[in-house]
């Protein structure tokens, strides 16, 4: 169990299922500011204000993720440093606890930490990879002699309910709160090594209701569905099939990668399924794209 927080609920007490409301999240201003997006909207929640641009200018730059951002925010994602990368849990922490708030980072923590952090009413900043999936941690050391796991494709989003089957959370890149199977968020969680922001500030009311009961939870919206809205433009709103239809006839039938351009990106632009994107063009796991590739969109 976490040390240093009140009130952790024991795990032999933990419920089935909890889930915080009120975090409100929005989507990442930049390519690499996932952790900044995530740590203020985490922020947001416990009553602090602060903008995601302020709160990423403010993280020390370096070539260790664990001390500092990696690289240009508005790269490309996908690559490992020293080339652009982001953030790791102990700058996010240390500068949340400058703006006042409880933050600690941590490594190596367990199903049931988390668990006991959320029925307690503490939202939990979490470092995966992608949209939930599957990585290979790489040791990398860098020019200060210190050596780190990274990873493709890293990225955070904050845990903010669970229940027997799946976990919810707020994805920093569309700020959109997305349900995934546990074991596939356990597996993405594991490549970094269980990495996590835990904390905050008085305790919020969080919902522990019975399994069998009608309105047991909200409906987050489940990833890979069509009406996943979380690489769509913020303006479509789109409620059916038939609307996505309307979109993807919208679009050009073809698109040439430019230099610094990635899949979800683009795919985000024309209000297109990621997803799809990548199976229409036969683009395998980690979904990267090339300058001058041409794709098909429709």
């Amino acid at each position: 169990m976490l040390l240093g927080f009140p009130a952790s609920a024991p795990a032999q007490a933990l419920p089935e299922q909890a889930y915080i409301s009120g975090l409100v999240g929005y989507p990442q201003r930049f390519s690499l500011s996932c952790e900044s997006r995530s740590a203020v909207d985490w922020a947001g929640f416990w009553g602090v204000s602060i903008r995601e641009k302020k709160f990423l200018n403010s993280l020390p730059r370096t070539d260790n993720p664990d001390t500092g951002f990696v690289g240009n925010p508005s790269a490309e994602w996908g690559y490992l440093p020293p080339d652009s990368y982001g953030v790791h849990a102990e700058p996010v922490a240390a500068l949340l606890r400058e703006y006042g708030l409880q933050a600690e980072a941590h490594r190596g923590l367990t199903w049931d930490d988390l668990r006991s952090e959320v029925a307690t009413g503490r939202p939990v900043i979490v470092w995966v990879i992608g949209q939930m999936w599957p990585g290979n941690p790489v040791n990398y050391t860098a020019t200060d002699g210190h050596t780190t796991a990274v990873a493709r494709f890293e990225h955070t989003m904050v845990l903010v309910g669970y229940d027997p089957a799946r976990v919810h959370v707020v994805d920093a890149f569309s700020g959109r709160t997305l349900s995934y199977p546990v074991k596939r968020f356990l597996a993405s969680w594991k490549v970094l090594g269980r990495m996590a922001v835990v904390g905050g500030g008085q305790v919020a009311p969080v919902s522990t209701p019975a399994p069998d009961s009608e309105n047991a939870l909200p409906a987050p919206v489940p990833a890979g569905a069509l009406s996943n809205l979380s690489y769509f433009p913020a303006a479509y709103k789109a409620s059916s099939t038939a609307r996505v239809d309307s979109a993807l006839q919208s679009a050009p039938l073809t698109y040439t990668v430019k230099r610094g351009e990635y899949l979800l990106e683009i795919a985000r632009r024309y209000g297109l399924d990621w997803q799809r994107l990548a199976q229409m063009n036969g683009i395998p796991y980690p979904y990267v794209v090339r300058t001058g590739q041409v794709l098909r969109l429709r």
